[in-house]
């Protein structure tokens, strides 16, 4: 059987219904099972109650782009107007594709005078995502 290499280059990133995979350079989804404990008489016992996820997204800082739509004006305007209302995403890695809904974050502004402008935006997952 070959092996198969992935690449960033296969992930895509969609917010809302918009398509945000030129300013994306990087972007990942943590899940961990929130898992409680619990001591019986028979003996020690796991029940898995919720989950509990981040999306990060590392991303060229696109502050005042409009084509294609700056990523970082959605993402301050979301989290200031409505920062507990979610806003659905979806990425693809090599064909398979996770959907499910994040609370939004603010993005850094400002960096080096040469430098590329990037930031970093760490994104709570809300309920469990869904992989198809």
């Amino acid at each position: 059987m070959a092996t198969t290499i992935i690449t960033g280059r296969q992930l895509s990133l969609t917010i809302g219904a918009k398509d945000y995979a030129a300013q994306a350079s990087d972007v990942s989804m943590s899940l961990d099972n929130r898992r409680e404990e619990y001591e019986t008489i028979g003996g020690r016992v796991y029940k898995s109650i919720d989950q509990k996820g981040t999306l990060t997204v590392n991303m060229l800082a696109d502050w005042g782009a409009t084509s294609p739509a700056s990523l970082c004006h959605a993402l301050w305007d979301a989290t200031k107007a409505s920062p507990d209302t979610t806003l659905a995403f979806s990425f693809a890695a090599n064909g398979t594709t996770f959907a499910g809904f994040v609370y939004p974050s603010y993005p850094d502004a400002g960096g080096g005078a040469a430098d590329a402008l990037t930031t970093t935006v760490v994104m709570t997952i809300s309920g469990s995502p869904t992989r198809t």
